[in-house]
């Protein structure tokens, strides 16, 4: 039986002077935004994913770190009874790859903003997605695109209707597609199909910006998401006049990677020629209070990694010698 070696990648002279370049200046940019470092343990010994990397320590089964998010809320919900608003941090996290080509040490930049329950989330999007638009500057990456969805608009609907479980992602398997004839297929003889439908077509109106939220007027769920859209059109109202000219902003409603995780607005970063995108993040509510604290989130992480890759492949969508 063949054995996988994990790949751990070494990075060499200018990978890793662009490392350390890139995880400095990101780590200033949040510094000066209020949000100070916090650096989560390196092994965990919590119940982890079939995809973390675990070994014994003794008679314990523990685990590297393979995912900062989870495990600064695990930090945080121990060790502060009240939460603090802006926390960033920098450092690799070990998880198993899906593809035979992915690393499994990845490096990592990101922030969180905590809220205690019941404050409005409005400003605290609204001041991610704006440092979002200054990662690009602060790397030196000649055009970006900034994708702007929220997870409501499709778990509101799917809830709303009683969808859960295998239904439920069959739903969100033909949205990742784009595909909206494939949710009526999917829910055939349900009696949501037809509203689902529905739905999926407004969702995937074309990508032309902030006149997109206009085609929530058409979804059968138009009113139950009266909120979400209006968060939105505040969102783009806020970071429209401040948009820097290499960033294309787009507004993507069907944006369901992650549906499980997050819970409102979702916030995408990509770069041309990229494969994958360079930073992502969002909302995401209910991780805080399965810890036991009634706290809100949201934050972002940018992959290093990825973007060491592209400048080794792309020099040339960055601004400075790589």
């Amino acid at each position: 039986m063949p054995v996988r070696t994990p790949h751990f990648p070494d990075l060499l002279f200018g990978a890793a002077s662009r490392l350390r370049r890139w995880e400095d200046a990101l780590m200033g940019l949040l510094e000066t935004h209020g949000y100070r470092e916090l650096h989560p343990s390196l092994v965990l010994r919590e119940a982890v994913p079939d995809g973390a990397l675990r070994f014994f320590d003794g008679d314990d089964l523990v685990a590297l770190r393979w995912d900062f998010t989870v495990a600064l809320a695990g930090l945080l919900a121990r060790r502060f009874p009240l939460p603090p608003p802006r926390v960033a941090y920098a450092g690799a996290v070990f998880r198993r790859p899906v593809q035979p080509w992915e690393a499994v040490e990845r490096f990592e930049v990101g922030c969180e903003r905590i809220q205690p329950e019941g404050e409005s989330s409005t400003e605290a999007d609204v001041e991610l997605a704006r440092l979002l638009m200054a990662i690009p500057g602060t790397i030196g990456l000649k055009s970006a695109i900034l994708h702007l969805g929220n997870a409501a608009l499709v778990r509101r609907p799917l809830e709303a209707e009683g969808l859960f479980g295998e239904l439920a992602n069959a739903v969100v398997a033909a949205l990742s597609r784009r595909a909206p004839h494939r949710v009526r297929e999917a829910l055939d003889g349900h009696p949501s199909a037809q509203r689902l439908a529905a739905h999926a077509e407004a969702l995937l109106s074309e990508l032309d910006g902030p006149s997109t939220l206009d085609a929530l007027s058409a979804s059968p769920y138009a009113e139950l998401l009266k909120d979400e859209r209006d968060h939105m059109d505040r969102t783009l109202k806020a970071l429209l006049p401040i948009l820097p000219p290499n960033l294309d902003l787009r507004v993507d409603l069907a944006d369901v990677a992650g549906l499980g995780f997050y819970t409102g607005p979702t916030l995408r970063l990509w770069a041309p020629g990229a494969q994958q995108e360079l930073a992502a993040g969002g909302r995401y509510d209910q991780l805080f209070p399965g810890l036991g604290r009634p706290w809100q989130a949201a934050g972002f992480c940018v992959r290093l990694s990825r973007l060491l890759d592209l400048a080794e492949t792309r020099p040339d969508l960055f601004e400075q010698p790589l």
